[in-house]
């Protein structure tokens, strides 16, 4: 009987849940005969019919990507054997694991969540004694945002007036710019990809791309250790990606140690100026956006 659990069933039997209850013998989905833990006809899981809670708490991120056990598998191979998990999708090894893409997206929502509950220094604002705007080294900013302190209606008077005013200038450019941020930051993947395939040109674009969505990732988490600010993870999270990127190149362009670092340098140097082209632009969109 459906719902029922049968004590002496074999281990890991596809017509019981892990909870140890009968799973339907027909697709809830189209009706078809179920033949394994997936519809042949559909392709949709065999679960039982009334969903927990908390399997519908691990719905909400999406097929359980957080949750399932291939993310640990994906995480292990992409950290422990640099370079491996790129080779492996690129090579047709796929099931197994988490697609670059969706391993990307996740790694970085959760990084952005929390970089946004952090104070961030983004630019230093200084306000004299007559309420003009200084910004050292950026006279673009400083006068785009002296014209939106201008624009504030109903201040108070005097010099307090351009105190608080600059501050809620900088508290509103930092949420601008933070919530533009992870958009820069996914364009910068394929001028990355590109950037790679100037470099390495033998290999197909799409093969540069997987390697740029694992490279970023592994960026993301390390940056994600920075934020702890305890200074063993802070070290071990600015140096952790570099050493990863040394080593994944190696090994999935196959090249020396010469070849290696001479064109992992050129890549740095030319990231690092694209980089930061974007990000002022990043910044110059959320200043005139507040």
């Amino acid at each position: 009987m459906e719902g029922t659990v049968e004590p002496n069933r074999a281990p890991r039997d596809w017509r019981y849940s892990p909870r140890g209850e009968r799973l339907p013998e027909h697709c809830l989905d189209c009706g078809a005969p179920i033949l394994g833990p997936y519809c042949a006809t559909c392709g949709q899981k065999n679960e039982p019919e009334h969903r927990s809670l908390w399997q519908l708490a691990k719905d909400a991120v999406g097929p359980a990507v957080l949750l399932e056990s291939k993310l640990w598998r994906t995480l292990g191979t992409l950290l422990r054997h640099p370079g491996a998990l790129s080779e492996a999708y690129t090579e047709g090894k796929r099931s197994r694991f988490i697609r670059p893409l969706r391993l990307y997206f996740w790694v970085s929502v959760l990084f952005f969540s929390a970089l946004a509950l952090r104070p961030l220094h983004l630019i230093t604002v200084q306000v004299d004694r007559d309420d003009r705007v200084r910004i050292p080294g950026a006279p673009l900013f400083e006068k785009r945002l002296q014209e939106k302190l201008d624009s504030l209606k109903d201040a108070p008077a005097g010099k307090l007036a351009g105190e608080k005013s600059a501050a809620s200038a900088k508290e509103r450019l930092q949420v601008e710019f933070l919530t533009r941020l992870p958009k820069a930051v996914f364009l910068l993947l394929p001028l990355f990809a590109a950037l790679l395939r100037m470099l390495w040109w033998t290999r197909p674009y799409v093969d540069h791309l997987v390697f740029a969505l694992h490279a970023h990732t592994v960026l993301f988490l390390g940056l994600g250790l920075a934020l702890t600010g305890w200074p063993p993870l802070q070290l071990l999270g600015a140096l952790g990606p570099i050493l990863w990127f040394f080593l994944a190149v190696r090994r999935f362009y196959r090249s020396g140690w010469v070849g290696t670092v001479l064109k992992t340098v050129t890549l740095g140097v030319l990231d690092l100026l694209v980089s930061s082209v974007v990000v002022m632009l990043t910044m110059l969109v959320a200043l005139l956006g507040t």
